[in-house]
């Protein structure tokens, strides 16, 4: 399985466009974001800005520091493209700001819901279920742990209070006297109401990315039909010239393998056109069959077709021609019409791809002035 180099994680390649990958190292910047900011608050916090007291900030802060650490330890164990390391993602950036929330109460309404909008983000239900869950407990969580040991938040004293006169008495505090019950209190008006904003936000969040995947999807699905030839299912001519100019790697070896239907005009005059699409089609069925899995197969003109092979060198292409040959053999042994083809191959550097096809090009009329002589 291949792993990601943590260096090259700010740097465009196709391997981190693969599912949920991509997903993946967005939610690991977002943690890392969210920890800074909270480390802000925690610098703004010693410096007397924020009325928080410092020994409950600082017990948060240095929990958020190990969870950081363990959550990276456990990605580091993973990887991007395990299939659990989504569910790794939500239930620490969940823990996350359930912390910040029991140290910071009232600061922390719009962060509790991040984890629903992080699962909304992979377009998994029961992904997204499974946050919805995550974040009323963490609503519940920070909301009595906040209370009792964290930072109390007035509105909530005041929930039960009548007068003014019952917060204090003889200069103290009376805290049990105003909210005699703030178990049922607080889920009465803090951890329902906000559970079922959450649960509307969960809604209004996972529709919408919905859409959004639908139409990236039906986009994409269109992108890939105008890629695609309709007769032998190949890439077609755009999309070679688009992968030449994009995705070859100059530096690496490749191997172009150049193909040509042999007597397609005759076959067209005798048999007819149908046939004669048919005999383009077969041939194509021919190369799809010993195509490598890092190779990529072009119908390059009417009777032309290419593969492009990286890292290949004449041996990979010699193996693929042989092998080719044999399928075409295979394919074409009840067929009523004459299926052949002529195939030349050549090797070089990806900077040098254009000068590589004309080479290949060149060995396969060669190959194919042979056929004809026999």
């Amino acid at each position: 399985m291949k792993k990601v180099c943590w260096a090259d994680l700010f740097k465009r390649n196709l391997y981190y466009e693969q599912k949920d990958v991509t997903q993946n190292i967005f939610s690991l910047r977002c943690f890392c974001l969210i920890v800074l900011f909270y480390t802000f608050a925690f610098i703004l916090n010693v410096l007397g800005i924020f009325i928080v007291d410092t020994q409950i900030f600082l017990y948060g802060y240095v929990g958020a520091l190990i969870l950081v650490a363990v959550y990276l330890g456990a990605l580091a164990v993973l990887g991007f493209e395990h299939p659990g390391t989504k569910y790794l993602n939500i239930t620490f950036i969940a823990l996350l700001v359930t912390i910040a929330g029991c140290t910071l109460t009232y600061h922390t309404i719009i962060i509790i819901i991040i984890p629903i909008i992080f699962a909304s983000m992979y377009a998994e239900r029961r992904l997204a279920y499974y946050a919805l869950v995550l974040t009323i407990l963490a609503i519940a969580v920070s909301t009595y742990v906040g209370y009792f040991y964290g930072v109390c938040d007035a509105n909530m004293v005041l929930l039960t209070c009548t007068s003014l006169s019952q917060l204090s008495e003889n200069g103290h505090f009376l805290l049990d006297q105003v909210n005699e019950n703030p178990a049922v209190t607080l889920a009465m008006y803090y951890v329902f109401p906000r559970s079922l904003l959450a649960i509307a936000f969960f809604a209004v969040c996972n529709n919408i990315f919905h859409i959004l995947k639908k139409t990236m999807g039906s986009a994409m699905r269109m992108k890939h039909l105008a890629e695609i030839d309709d007769m032998t299912g190949l890439y077609n001519k755009n999309k070679l010239l688009e992968t030449l100019d994009g995705e070859i790697t100059m530096e690496k070896q490749i191997a172009v393998i150049y193909w040509d239907v042999n007597q397609l005009k005759k076959v067209n005059d005798t048999y007819g056109h149908i046939e004669g699409d048919i005999l383009i089609a077969k041939v194509a069925e021919s190369i799809k069959m010993v195509m490598d899995a890092n190779a990529s197969a072009y119908r390059y003109g009417g009777d032309e077709f290419i593969m492009l092979v990286p890292n290949g060198n004449d041996e990979i292409a010699e193996d693929i021609i042989r092998r080719w040959k044999k399928a075409l053999k295979q394919i074409s042994s009840d067929s009523k019409i004459p299926i052949s083809a002529s195939a030349g191959y050549a090797c070089g550097r990806g900077n040098e791809i254009k000068k590589i096809i004309g080479m290949a090009d060149k060995k396969m009329y060669a190959n194919k002035e042979v056929h004809r002589e026999k």
